[in-house]
C-alpha cells in the first residue's frame, strides 16, 4: 500500500530517557518514568524548539504514555504549548517482550536472526507489528492539517520520518533515534537540530 505525505511540517521529539532506557528494557506500552537525565534532555528540546522561527503557531501532539507526556510537560512548557494527547502516537505495543532485556529475550530462544533493537519491537510476538504501527502513523498523518510538535516514541517516531521520506523497511530500521534533540521534517526532508 503505498502512502506519499504532503502534509505540513513536523517537530519530532522523542521522550527523555527513562530508567528503562537506561537497563536496556523494551518499554512499547509500559512505562516507566524519565531519569535525571532524562528529564535534561527534555529541557534541552525546549532550548530547541525556543530557537525555531514561528514555532508559537504550530499546534502540539503527545502520546498518552506517560514518558512521553513528562517530557512534553517541560519542552512544550518552555514555548508555553499544551498537548493533545494522540493514542495514534503511542509506542508500539511490544508484546510478549515488553519490560524484558535484549539478554532475557536471547534466553528465551525466539529472537529473530542478527535482530536489533529496533527489529525487537517490530517483531515480538503477541505485538503491534510493522503492518499495524504503519497504518496507525498513516492515519495520523493523513489528519495532520497544521504544522505540529509531536512528543512521541522510538519506533514510532521512526516510522513516521520513513513514511514521510518514503524509505524502505530496511531504511527505516536504520534510523538513529536520539533522545534530547528535535527532528524538523518536511515535504521528504529531515534536520536534526541538537544542543551542542
Amino acid at each position: 500500500m503505498s502512502f506519499v505525505y504532503s502534509g505540513p511540517r513536523l517537530l519530532l521529539l522523542r521522550h527523555g530517557e527513562t530508567q528503562w532506557n537506561r537497563q536496556g528494557r523494551l518499554q512499547g506500552r509500559k512505562n516507566s518514568p524519565l531519569t535525571d537525565l532524562g528529564r535534561a534532555q527534555a529541557r534541552q528540546q525546549g532550548h530547541i524548539l525556543k530557537q525555531i522561527k514561528g514555532v508559537e503557531s504550530f499546534d502540539a501532539v503527545c502520546s498518552p504514555l506517560g514518558r512521553a507526556q513528562e517530557t512534553a510537560l517541560i519542552a512544550l512548557g518552555a514555548v508555553g504549548k499544551l498537548p493533545r494527547f494522540d493514542p495514534l502516537v503511542a509506542e508500539i505495543n511490544a508484546g510478549d517482550w515488553e519490560g524484558k532485556t535484549y539478554g532475557e529475550i536471547v534466553d528465551t530462544g525466539e529472537l529473530v536472526k542478527d535482530c536489533n533493537m529496533m527489529r525487537l519491537f517490530l517483531t515480538a510476538p503477541g505485538g503491534e507489528g510493522f503492518d499495524n504501527l504503519r497504518a496507525r502513523c498513516v492515519a495520523f498523518l493523513s489528519g495532520l492539517e497544521r504544522p505540529t510538535i509531536l512528543v512521541s516514541h522510538s519506533v514510532t517516531l521512526c516510522m513516521i520520518r520513513g513514511l514521510i521520506r518514503d524509505l524502505p523497511r530496511k531504511d527505516i530500521e536504520a534510523l538513529d533515534r536520539p533522545q534530547g534533540a528535535v527532528y524538523d521534517v518536511a515535504a521528504g526532508q529531515e534536520t536534526l537540530f541538537t544542543l551542542h
